[in-house]
């Protein structure tokens, strides 16, 4: 049927309006992430998959089993915002990002293909596309994503140790590689060999940098990275969670600890949060471990 003009015009303004839906949709997947391509949620997870894969036990009994060198697990059991935290020691284990993007991959064989011991993911992707990355996804010199200009503020990377690191705010200087967090703004090209867009971050110099209006907004499972003093630190919250009320939790962690941990931001959050820890008693997992993500950050024994 040949189109009058107020067809047209209809027509135009509907194509500009979805194209603008389709376009805020893209940058939500921190806070509607799907779990496989193509499929949609009815909203925030109250709940994710949790336990041991080639194991009897219960996660939380496994944990008590001989862990990796270089591991430290914690569970904070706090009453808005219990955590499963995983200390690590950049001297028996070191970062790498792994990532598929169109294709996936799940935790549970990460795990195992990389011979990983510990993984954290995944980074964002579109609400639409859960396997289309959004912001900079960058592997082994390779950008497989350019970095958002809108969104989330933080760049979280892998170097080698001896590269210029003027510019880091949050650093970690053992081993061979180190983790450092940039503001997107800030970052350049040959600062890291892998990284990936972030954010927001959570505790900035050692202080929190989430605002109390984060209290208005919905809880989402999360999954943070921190990066401290002779350690990383790595985990999930085990229930929905405010960013804030995390962050604070996380600080008084750190204090009680002794840590001294400089950054932390937030890498994914509801379905997409997921942590893997290799045990004696099995592949312990919070989050699911066999929906394929974009992006997961691993860490692996020193060769």
């Amino acid at each position: 049927m040949r189109q009058t003009p107020l067809i047209r015009s209809v027509y135009g303004v509907f194509a500009a309006l979805l194209s603008t839906l389709v376009a805020m949709a893209t940058l939500t997947g921190c806070d509607a992430n799907t779990s496989s391509a193509g499929s949609t949620n009815p909203g925030p997870a109250t709940s994710v998959p949790s336990g041991v894969l080639q194991g009897s036990q219960s996660w939380q009994e496994a944990l008590a089993s001989t862990l990796p060198d270089g591991v430290q697990a914690l569970v904070i059991e706090h009453a808005t915002s219990p955590l499963l935290l995983l200390a690590l020691d950049p001297l028996q284990v070191e970062p790498v990002l792994v990532a598929a993007p169109g294709s996936g991959l799940a935790a549970s064989a990460a795990l195992s293909q990389y011979n990983l011991k510990v993984l954290v993911g995944s980074g964002f992707v579109a609400e639409l596309h859960s396997l289309q990355p959004v912001g900079l996804l960058q592997v082994d010199g390779e950008t497989l994503n350019p970095v958002e200009g809108h969104g989330y503020t933080r760049i979280l990377g892998i170097r080698d140790q001896g590269r210029d690191q003027s510019r880091d705010q949050g650093r970690n200087h053992v081993g061979n590689q180190s983790i450092g967090v940039v503001h997107k703004d800030a970052y350049q090209r040959n600062l890291f060999h892998s990284a990936m867009q972030v954010g927001p971050g959570i505790i900035e110099e050692g202080l929190l940098d989430i605002s109390e209006r984060d209290l208005e907004r919905p809880k989402y499972f999360r999954s943070i990275v921190a990066v401290c003093e002779a350690r990383w630190v790595v985990g999930v919250s085990l229930q929905p969670a405010h960013l804030y009320t995390l962050g604070q939790t996380l600080l008084e962690v750190f204090d009680e600890q002794g840590w001294q941990c400089s950054e932390v931001v937030n890498l994914a959050g509801d379905r997409e949060a997921v942590a893997m820890l290799q045990s004696q008693a099995g592949k312990i997992y919070h989050g699911d471990p066999d929906t394929y993500k974009a992006s997961l950050l691993g860490f692996r024994p020193r060769s």
